[in-house]
């Protein structure tokens, strides 16, 4: 099932490296005109996980031209130049000879290709729309304008296998197109509206190729994207209230989704808010876990003062009714300390890797000096299930009767239809 619900290589890198289950803090609301319409085109800062400090343009089959503050420098067709901080700006390259500096650079995105280079991979990319590149604090920051639209094509390509159902992409598409809309602004403190990893929305533009441990793999955006587009054209989910709803998604529910409060501790849980059942990703690949840790290895990660010898235990101390931890409390020597489920899962993704704990619903089993975590799901389990979403869709649901399932506070229209 997960084959059908991931593309292989860099999704599955990207949901273990940082997942998406970490969002849902400090998103801005939507900004729509007062007719209700969607924002026309959004900025995705590009390659974030990087954090480089230097990047390759190639140009296309086409010569191009780069815009540097005031400056034009042209790009003959196939030539390449590097992109580098420099001194509070950023400085272009050819070989040993610096062409041009700088504080700011833009070029047609689609004219050139981009390459980053990290401590073990490599990644090239294609995108549409307009390419920035101006100097942050301690890197370069890479910023892609271009339609909404073409975003949640980009972003249902990268989650979607090309042959997943259609009645999946068109949900997935809503359920995206929404999020993207109800959350404007999300990074607005760093210059773009969204990230490109699943701390936001998994973005890879229009084609990526990686290479990593001698192995490439690669990508394009689908036919399959494209068309959910298309077909659902400016639908997004509203609220009995009016307003956007937040639509979140995940990679496997394992039986039942949660509410934000409970997954991101953000807003006020409500004692009446819950999520859905969900029969339908019972044969997912995550639909049940088992992962295990040595007992000292989770403690330094969690305290890491902890003396050697000093004696710990660590406990699930808060559940909501349908099973969702909340809570866990420490026992270290006299010491007692509370921590909130999001904030231990993010402590042990830093520190340990983020394939340990892989939900939200789990159980800790001591077994010497191991502990045994088994738990459900895949993620932050809220909102859109896609394990569950691709076997609707397999079983012939139309993808509007699948949103209801997931939203089924929601209705499914487009913003200027009231």
């Amino acid at each position: 099932m997960t084959a059908h619900i991931l593309k292989c290589g860099l999704a599955v890198w990207c949901l273990l490296v940082f997942p998406f289950w970490i969002t849902g803090g400090g998103a801005a609301p939507a900004v729509l005109s007062p007719k209700g319409q969607l924002p026309e085109t959004l900025r995705i800062g590009v390659l974030t996980l990087f954090q480089p400090q230097e990047v390759t343009l190639t140009a296309g089959p086409q010569p191009t031209t780069l815009h540097l503050d005031e400056r034009s420098v042209a790009l003959p067709s196939g030539r390449l130049c590097r992109v580098a901080k420099d001194a509070g700006g950023i400085a272009l390259w050819q070989g040993a000879r610096r062409l041009a500096i700088g504080t700011h650079l833009a070029v047609a995105a689609e004219d050139v290709t981009v390459e980053v280079t990290g401590r073990r991979t490599r990644l090239r990319r294609q995108f549409c729309g307009t390419l920035t590149v101006t100097p942050g604090e301690k890197h370069l920051q890479l910023v892609v304008t271009q339609p909404l639209e073409a975003v949640v094509a980009a972003v249902v390509s990268a989650e979607l296998s090309p042959e997943a159902p259609p009645e999946a992409a068109r949900a997935l598409a809503v359920v995206v197109r929404s999020y993207l809309a109800s959350h404007v602004g999300r990074h607005a403190g760093q210059g773009f509206d969204f990230c490109d990893s699943t701390h936001c929305q998994l973005f890879f533009g229009e084609q990526w190729v990686r290479w990593e441990a001698g192995r490439e793999t690669g990508g394009a955006l689908s036919a399959l994207g494209k068309q959910a587009v298309a077909d659902t054209q400016g639908e997004v989910l509203w609220e009995a209230d009016g307003g956007l709803s937040d639509a979140y998604y995940t990679a496997c529910c394992g039986g039942r989704t949660t509410t934000p409060a409970v997954a991101f501790g953000t807003g006020q849980a409500s004692a009446t808010a819950t999520g859905v059942r969900c029969q339908w990703c019972r044969a997912g690949r995550f639909f049940t876990w088992t992962r295990r840790v040595d007992r000292r290895t989770l403690a330094r990660a969690l305290l890491p003062e902890l003396a050697a010898t000093e004696s710990w235990n660590i406990a699930v101390a808060g559940r909501t009714p349908d099973g969702f931890v909340t809570s866990l409390v420490v026992q270290a020597g006299s010491r007692q300390i509370t921590l909130p489920n999001y904030r231990f899962r993010h402590l042990v993704g830093q520190r340990l890797g983020w394939n340990l704990v892989l939900s939200n619903r789990y159980a800790i089993e001591p077994h010497g000096e191991w502990l045994v975590l088994r738990g459900q799901g895949f993620g932050h389990q809220v909102g859109l299930c896609l394990a569950g979403t691709i076997a609707q869709a397999q079983a012939g649901r139309h993808y509007r009767d699948i949103l209801r399932h997931y939203f089924p506070k929601s209705t499914c229209r487009p913003p200027t239809d009231f």
